[in-house]
Parts: C-alpha cells; structure tokens; sequence
C-alpha cells in the first residue's frame, strides 16, 4: 500500500511538473503578445512623425514658410528572454524521470509537498468542497408533518400486508410462492451448469428438469469438503458437536449465505477442514471421508476464483433443501439456507428461553427457529413488504418534492444524499416494524418460538441499519455519507478505464 502511495504521488509530481511548463509557456507567450503590441504601437507613432516630416518637406519644396517642430524617435528596444527549460522523458528509467521531476520542481521552486492539491487553483478548490459538502455530507434536516404522515402510513400497511400474508413460515400465505421462486432460480442454475459441462466435453446424458434432479446435480457438481450432516462425519478430536441434517446448514458458517460463510468457505476449501459453531464456540474439524481440497488452477487467484464458484454453487444446491427430502411426494420443504448473518445467533451460548418445558440458550433457541422454517426462501417472503414500503416512501416523495416543492425532476429524484428522504425512510420502517412486532405478540400467546418465527427479520435488519445512520448524524452532525461517496469514485473510475 505504501509503495502505491509513493508512486501515485509520483505521478501527481509529474503532472505538478507538466502544469508548471504549460504555465511558464502561456506567460511566455503572453510577455511576447504584448511586446508586440508595444512594437505596433511604436511603429505606428514613428509611421504619423515620418508622415508628418514628409508633408513639411514638401510645403518647404513649394516655398512655404514652416513651423520648426523637434521630433523625436524613440529607440527600438529587443526584450531578451530566457530560454524554457524543456522536461524530457527519461530514455534509463522513471526512477531517472522522477529524480529529474524533483530536481525541476526544486530549481523553479514549485511546492510539492501535495501535489494533487497543488494543481488545483483556490476557485476550484472551492468549487470541490461546496460539491462536497452538498452531495456526501448526510445533513439533519427536519422533515414537515407530511413527510412523517406519509412514511408512518406507507410502514402501516407495508405492515398489515406483512401481518396478513407473510406472517410465520407455519402460516404464510406467500412462502409458497417464494419457494416456487426459488426453486425456479435452482433449476434455470443447474440448466445453465448443465449445458456449459455438456459443451466442453462432460459425460453426461440427462439434463435436470425437476427441482430434486437439479440439487441433485448441483450438489454432485460443486460437491464440498464441509458438507457434513452429522458429528460422526468429523473427527471430533474430544470436541461435541450435536448437529443433525436439518440444523448443519446452520451450524457450518460456510453454508451461510453473506460474508462470513464466503470466507470459513475458502478457508475451509484450502485448508481441508470445516468449521462448525457449538456451544458458542468455534471449531475446526477434519471430515473423515473426502476431506481434500477442491480447489482447481494453478494460481491463488484462479483457486480463489475456484473456491468461490463452489461456494455459490453450493449453496444454490442447498437453498431449496436435500434431493432427498425433495424428490418425496410429501411435500416437504427441506431444510434450505440460513438468512444472511443469521449464523451469528449460534455464538449467543447465553440466555434463557423457555422453550416446551427446556431452557435454552439464543444459541439453541435460534436453531429451533431455523428449524421452524425460519431459512432463506422465507426471507425472500419477508422481503416482498420491506420493498414495497421502500417503493411506496420513495416514489410519494419525489412525487410530493416535484409537484408540493416544485424542484427540478434531478432535485426530485429519490436516491442519493436527501436528507428528508433518510428519515422517511426511518420512520416508514420503523413503522412497518412496530406494526410487525404487535402481531407477533399478539399471535403468539405469550409462545417465544411462535413470536420469533413471526417477526420479520428483513424489515428489523434494514431499520437497524436505518437507525444507525440517523444516529451518526444526530451525534455528530454533518458526516460523510460513505456509500454515496463510493459510489461517486467508481462512477469516476470507469469513466477514466472507459
């Protein structure tokens, strides 16, 4: 990281250096212009004294009497002007080239302690910093009593349409239709899979067609050294793990689906080992049968690339649960994926939940909800009324920015940095969550397992992540707004590839 530094900062030298001789250039030409310009004027006065002197001759020729008038012709003065020092490129090296750069900047005595903010002019300075503080500073605006209206109302029936027909993985009215989804996505994946073996050479016959013929073919195709269902498949090594097929999704962090399980998936994939989570603890066992890495290519980045695939692969194999319990007429669902960062739960080894006569620990009580049915297809239901009320805030006021404001159509969109916008946003959330957490109390009966699973973990993720930025900026003021900011520089990014 530092050796980049230095050699940005190299560059930026480089640019100080060619911005200093295109300025020394267009002053010199500058000087030259108005030298000749004194020499038109010069030329002119002595072309009228001359026209003049001419005009006496003449009268004297023809015998008049003249006034004796003193002319005087100033001297013609040559500027001299000394030479521009040329900059060339180094034909050894840039090791050569910088140290000339350096040498150049010193003599012309040009700062170059920063030298990107050196090339910038005072005005255009101020221009980046009022850009700056108008697009990526998240400000604290007050929001009219409409805007409140309008994001309470918009959570309140995001809410009841949350309560109504998403409800608990016991009872969803749109699970169904969640899981057909999913299944959909496994079974085009699989096709896609399929045909690209099938082109470069695989021995194959049947493509999959049915959701069990496309696990089952994903699981055979990105099979995985952490796949294991039950204790005896490890070496415990003294270690106790009380895992069962419907929980190890859960339990091996690389079956879950956010960062953490891309990252235990490559460890696991280069070490030959699995990670498990028991007991609030974190344990790293070996798998008794095929336990060797799977990891094709020659380089770390082709294995990386390699590792990943099989970790996506993989969890679409799982996402719609086992072929097994898939290929039953029974209609079971089969235990899927946990939802993103759900897989943190099971390092709670603390607390106490009743649980039919038990106590269990959140660790304990949070696989019992994932057990419920409580997986990833289920967050794709509880998704539907977090995104419709996000629409519904959005649109109402872009809507109400144009027409109630009247700002421009770029003023009213809704994206970016609005700071009216964020708190609606907020308040429409916690709306929709408030709304959620009456109808899991009340339809519980006082049965945590049956409050849990009816809560809607999308809805308090994204309030969560709404509460916390609004109290950034009630803490501290104005501060930056990290994603519009990265955003920006990747927008610039490509520009500058493109």
């Amino acid at each position: 990281m530092k050796e980049l530094d230095e050699e940005w900062n190299e560059i930026g030298k480089a640019l100080l250096a060619q911005n200093h001789q295109v300025v020394s250039a267009e002053q010199r030409l500058s000087d030259v212009n108005k030298n000749i310009e004194s020499l038109d004027h010069l030329q002119h006065d002595q072309s009228e004294a001359l026209d003049h002197l001419l005009a006496q001759a003449t009268m004297l020729m023809n015998g008049h009497q003249i006034q004796q008038e003193q002319h005087s012709f100033s001297a013609l003065i040559v500027p001299d002007y000394d030479d521009l020092q040329p900059l060339s490129i180094s034909d050894k090296s840039w090791n050569d080239f910088s140290k000339r750069i350096d040498t150049y900047l010193i003599e012309k005595g040009v700062a170059h302690e920063n030298p990107y903010a050196d090339l910038l002019s005072a005005q255009q300075k101020a221009e980046i910093a009022k850009t700056f503080r108008e697009e990526f500073i998240l400000k604290n605006e007050s929001c009219d009593r409409y805007d409140y209206m309008i994001a309470a109302f918009s959570g309140l029936v995001a809410g009841l349409i949350d309560s109504f027909f998403v409800g608990s993985p016991l009872d969803s009215k749109i699970m169904k239709w969640s899981d057909q989804k999913v299944d959909k996505i496994v079974i085009k994946f699989s096709k896609m899979v399929w045909n690209h073996d099938k082109a470069n050479g695989s021995n194959i016959r049947t493509q999959p067609d049915s959701i069990a013929s496309a696990i089952g073919y994903l699981e055979r195709r990105f099979k995985v050294n952490y796949d294991a269902r039950y204790a005896s498949d490890l070496k415990m090594n003294g270690e106790s793990l009380n895992m069962r097929p419907t929980d190890h999704h859960l339990k091996s962090l690389a079956h879950a689906p956010d960062i953490i399980g891309l990252f235990f998936s490559i460890l696991d994939q280069f070490t030959g080992k699995a990670s498990f989570v028991s007991d609030g603890k974190l344990l790293r066992l070996e798998p008794k049968e095929d336990g060797s890495s799977r990891l094709v290519g020659a380089t770390i980045l082709s294995k990386l690339f390699a590792g990943f695939s099989n970790w996506l692969g993989h969890l679409l194999s799982d996402i719609s649960g086992s072929s097994g319990t898939r290929g039953h007429l029974d209609g079971r669902r089969g235990a899927g994926i946990p939802l993103p960062f759900f897989e943190v739960f099971q390092f709670a080894n603390v607390g106490n939940i009743k649980h039919n006569g038990a106590d269990l620990t959140i660790a304990e009580f949070s696989t019992k909800v994932f057990e419920k049915g409580y997986d990833a297809r289920f967050g794709a239901a509880m998704t539907v009324p977090v995104v419709l009320n996000e629409l519904i805030i959005r649109l109402l006021w872009g809507l109400k920015s144009k027409f109630y404001h009247q700002k421009s159509f770029i003023e009213s969109l809704p994206f970016g940095n609005k700071p009216t916008l964020r708190k609606m946003l907020l308040v429409g959330q916690g709306s929709l969550c408030l709304t959620d957490g009456i109808d899991a109390y009340l339809r519980s009966n006082n049965v945590p397992i049956l409050f849990a699973t009816r809560l809607n973990y999308v809805a308090w993720s994204r309030f969560m992540y709404a509460s916390i930025k609004e109290v950034r900026v009630f803490l501290k003021g104005d501060v930056l707004d990290i994603q519009a900011l990265d955003q920006h520089l990747e927008e610039e990014w490509q520009r500058l590839r493109f």
